[in-house]
């Protein structure tokens, strides 16, 4: 009788066992695992106000495992990944890419784990705007006026790259014209040696500038002058500086010209200058009527050994 019971009971345990392996067969079968692929935005997390970040990547690309179920309600809003820049401070670092994922999904793959990101100060200066000419002046024509409202910008970024701002130059196209006329021109930064500096944030980005065309224009050819100020580095002395073209053109009246026989540019900063180097400088535009052509000159600054 015992031995019965127990004989029961056994084929009811293993009864029981079959089920919930049949059970989990079965909905394995309706609800496999499946995979999922996104693209997924990268932010930054915990980092001071006075800092700004540079070559974070914007996205990364991971890949999730999961019941079927769940990956197919899962999107790329549903998971998160940043950087956790807690206590950062100024300077290049390397820095793991965090990811967090929705319940019930495992992480298969990340395109990327980390990031070599720089982390700077961040610094706001404002520039007043200085106008290039574009173009050649139609024959007898000049630029008599120049408005450009606003004639600021308001540059916000990166300190370090900031600082190799020189000027924020607006294009003003000359060519062919005969006649006032309003222009939005787009504002672009440079540094010293004309190089454009980018990775920064203008405000605004454009500016409108009103040219007032006066004809009857004679024209005159003028030398330029670029001081030089400073002390290069003591292992050279200053050699020669070159400037490229050697004159200029000016268009204007008459009496404003007759004057004007040398231009004088803005000098030059040659401390700690330790081997050659080649500046672009702009050639003022007078709002007084008269216009350069070219308005930017090369400025070849050379050193020799010192003895």
């Amino acid at each position: 009788m015992i031995k019965t019971l127990r004989g029961k009971w056994e084929l009811q345990i293993v009864c029981l066992l079959l089920a919930v392996i049949l059970w989990f067969v079965i909905i394995n079968e309706q609800n496999p695992t499946s995979e999922g692929s996104y693209t997924v935005p990268v932010t930054v997390e915990n980092l001071a106000p006075q800092y700004i970040t540079a070559n974070v990547p914007k996205t990364i690309y991971v890949r999730l495992l999961g019941p079927r179920n769940t990956i197919i309600n899962v999107g790329a809003d549903d998971i998160k990944a940043y950087v956790d820049l807690t206590d950062a401070t100024e300077g290049e670092k390397t820095v793991p890419i965090h990811v967090q994922l929705p319940d019930g999904t495992e992480l298969k793959k990340q395109s990327i784990t980390t990031a070599d990101i720089i982390v700077d100060l961040y610094a706001v200066k404002e520039f007043r705007l200085v106008p290039h000419m574009m173009g050649v002046l139609s024959e007898g024509m000049t630029a008599s006026g120049v408005q450009i409202v606003p004639d600021k910008v308001v540059v916000s970024g990166a300190q370090r790259l900031l600082k190799d701002v020189d000027r924020a130059v607006i294009d003003i196209p000359l060519g062919d014209k005969d006649s006032d006329f309003s222009v939005m021109a787009p504002i672009h930064l440079v540094r010293a040696d004309g190089v454009p500096v980018e990775g920064l944030n203008l405000t605004p980005h454009h500016s409108n500038v009103k040219v007032t065309m006066s004809g009857n224009a004679v024209t005159k050819k003028v030398t330029l002058n670029v001081p030089v100020y400073g002390n290069t580095d003591p292992a050279v002395r200053l050699g020669k500086v070159t400037v490229e073209p050697k004159t200029v053109t000016l268009h204007g009246s008459a009496d404003l010209l007759s004057g004007i026989n040398v231009l004088n540019l803005t000098p030059i900063n040659i401390e700690g200058l330790a081997a050659d180097k080649e500046w672009k400088v702009s050639v003022p535009v007078s709002a007084a009527g008269i216009t350069a052509e070219p308005d930017l000159i090369s400025v070849k600054v050379e050193v020799v050994p010192a003895e």
